[in-house]
């Protein structure tokens, strides 16, 4: 009977909303980490390879929403040509929500700080990630500045 209501127990557990087994939210906040690294080092290739082929994206200076990997490389082409670490991608506050096993809304703060800088220019983000085929990808993004 102990093992009946123990099983129970861990069965009700795993299926509440919330609960991850895997730390999903910490697996979707690790894409923004490496977004931010990727960034940090110009290195455009690791950037676009973190959007699904097709993301949704509005980035900072973006005239139009962003539909295509076309798109989301030519939007990231002009900070592929910066020197790396010539600018420091940092998270500065990020919250998560969980969303299902394979979705997590990600939305929060992070800035772009010049080279021997203390600070940078601030920046809200939110974040739609999935999981797909073991890999998690960002399938909705939206950036922008922070109001003065």
């Amino acid at each position: 009977m102990q093992r009946t209501l123990a099983t129970l127990l861990v069965s009700l557990t795993l299926s509440c909303p919330g609960y991850t087994q895997d730390n999903t939210g910490d697996a979707a906040v690790a894409v923004f980490e490496r977004f931010l690294t990727a960034m940090t080092n110009a290195d455009i290739d690791t950037v676009t390879s973190l959007f699904a082929e097709d993301a949704l994206f509005w980035g900072t200076g973006s005239q139009s929403l962003v539909t295509t990997p076309a798109g989301v490389l030519a939007y990231f082409t002009p900070v592929g040509r910066n020197e790396p670490g010539a600018t420091l991608a940092r998270a500065r506050n990020v919250e998560t929500r969980v969303l299902a096993d394979n979705l997590v809304m990600i939305s929060g703060m992070w800035e772009v700080v010049p080279r021997g800088q203390d600070g940078g220019t601030p920046l809200r983000v939110s974040m739609l990630m999935q999981k797909r085929d073991d890999q998690w990808l960002i399938i909705q993004f939206h950036n922008s500045r922070v109001p003065e």
